[in-house]
């Protein structure tokens, strides 16, 4: 059984900073935290941890991580050229290898191809309930749907299917009936960045709360975790596991370079959701986002969409701050 680790508050940090320079993302310091203070029940349970290279800070992470627990790294590549998606199969597979040898159970063509559906499914159910904040009158608030998509790395895949499917077809139904939870004219906000781990609602929370909706979050805890399927035709062990690497290769997160695909979806996301601006996201010593914000902030303002850019981290002590500031962006858009 896989699932996700904490490390999505403030409450971890201070553990992580025991063990790690303060100057390290909170991310990474809530998780190593959460571990070190025995307080996220996922870390204690757990019998392998299954971690990745995109960031210097996760590296070391699981230096330490490792200290507990067997843990195995997954080498991403930083770019994405024909050997760097070969590359990264070669890693599905070492990884395929690993499971096998560390659970006893053979992965087959057969019980892959039932995987891919089955996260396949859950990505198409998340995508129904993003679509619903497509529409004129928003039938959920992106404090909602930000919990979803963030349950998602918890939760038994077929049961998030099916509740994902259920409130698509009650937002539908609210849609068809002209409900909405935002007031009339409230404008349209669309969130990227770092990613936002669980619980951490903090930006929705102040902007919603200063009167505009957030209608989409362009990042691996939105639209990235649930677009471009795995191809469920593969009927062979190496065809699925060359799906499963084109698939993840085509995540237009920081951590590759070059990487205009992230803007790119900026763009076309903005136009799909109808958003009146773009609020770009940076949790705090992010170094990858960080750097992007400029490229990121220069190609909006040349489509004529207003951007505000914000560097935040778990605390509270920033909060009015940045009210002030969304308050002022809202202000700005009329």
């Amino acid at each position: 059984m896989a699932t996700g680790l904490c490390g999505g508050s403030q409450f971890w940090v201070p553990g992580g900073e025991k063990v790690l320079p303060k100057s390290t993302c909170p991310l990474v310091k809530a998780s190593v935290g959460a571990r070190l203070d025995r307080t996220c029940p996922f870390f204690r349970i757990a019998d392998m941890y299954v971690g990745e290279t995109t960031c210097d800070g996760k590296k070391k992470a699981w230096e330490i991580l490792a200290e507990d627990v067997p843990v195995h790294v997954m080498e991403l590549p930083q770019m994405k050229r024909p050997q760097d998606i070969r590359m990264w199969a070669e890693e599905i597979r070492l990884f395929k290898d690993k499971v096998e040898e560390f659970t006893g159970n053979k992965v087959t063509a057969e019980n892959l191809n039932a995987a891919i559906r089955l996260i396949n499914d859950k990505r198409r159910a998340l995508a129904r309930v993003y679509a619903c904040r497509k529409s004129e009158n928003i039938p959920i608030s992106g404090k909602d749907a930000l919990l979803m998509t963030q349950i998602a790395f918890y939760d038994d895949p077929k049961r998030c299917a099916e509740m994902a499917n259920n409130l698509a077809d009650e937002l539908e139904q609210r849609i068809r009936d002209g409900v909405s939870v935002f007031p009339k004219g409230a404008r349209r906000i669309l969130l990227t960045g770092t990613p936002l781990s669980i619980p951490n609602w903090k930006l929705h929370h102040i902007v919603e709360t200063s009167g505009a909706a957030i209608v989409c979050e362009e990042m691996c805890t939105g639209t990235r975790y649930f677009e471009n399927l795995v191809d469920e035709s593969q009927t062979t062990l190496d065809g699925q596991i060359e799906a499963l690497a084109q698939r993840y290769m085509k995540n237009n997160c920081a951590c590759f370079t070059p990487n205009p695909g992230r803007i790119e979806d900026i763009l076309r996301l903005a136009k799909e959701y109808k958003v009146d601006g773009v609020i770009d996201v940076n949790l705090k010593f992010c170094t990858l986002y960080d750097a992007e914000g400029r490229s990121v902030e220069t190609e909006l303002k040349k489509n004529g969409i207003p951007v505000l850019g914000i560097e935040t981290d778990y605390t509270d002590t920033d909060s009015e701050q940045l009210r002030t500031r969304v308050e002022a962006f809202l202000e700005m858009l009329g």
